[in-house]
């Protein structure tokens, strides 16, 4: 504390240290944030009403779509060729995997028909389609739909 000419007490607060702690943890995000992303990116459609799907490595096999056409299981680039002789490869190793398939917003459905047949001629009895949920915002004086239920699981019979 300094004491000014007028013999009362000067208190600055040395904002200094905040900033560089700030800045720190500005690029620590910055850096761990693209290693959180699992898989291969792609940019995904987006869905009312998404039901939560497992993320367990071991109970799930994602099949990755790009808008380029690659196809990849997991993180492995694969060729389209041999997509049902892989899948049918690892139905074979645990067949209690749930068949995921993450496909980019501009990937055209047939090409999602094709993993899905894929998967059917393998084993597995369906196939996930992952998406981003859309988050609906109430506004004032509108009920919320009717489809929906508690815990945002809504489905075909449910009120």
């Amino acid at each position: 504390m300094e004491i000014g000419e007028s013999k009362s007490l000067k208190s600055d607060i040395n904002i200094t240290p905040l900033v560089d702690v700030m800045l720190v943890m500005l690029i620590i995000f910055m850096l761990v944030t693209p290693m959180l992303q699992k898989g291969v990116g792609v940019s995904l459609p987006k869905a009312l009403n998404v039901h939560p799907v497992s993320e367990n490595e071991e109970q799930v096999l994602v099949v990755a779509l790009t808008e380029r056409g690659q196809v990849y299981i997991g993180k492995d680039p694969i060729d389209r060729t041999k997509l049902e002789e892989l899948l049918r490869a690892r139905y074979r190793g645990n067949s209690a995997l749930q068949l995921q398939i993450k496909a980019d917003r501009n990937v055209p459905f047939r090409d999602i028909k094709e993993v899905v047949r894929a998967g059917r001629a393998v084993g597995f009895e369906g196939a996930a389609l992952i998406a981003e949920e859309i988050k609906e915002e109430a506004t004032p004086g509108t009920p919320p739909a009717a489809s929906q239920t508690p815990g945002g699981a809504g489905g075909a019979g449910t009120p």
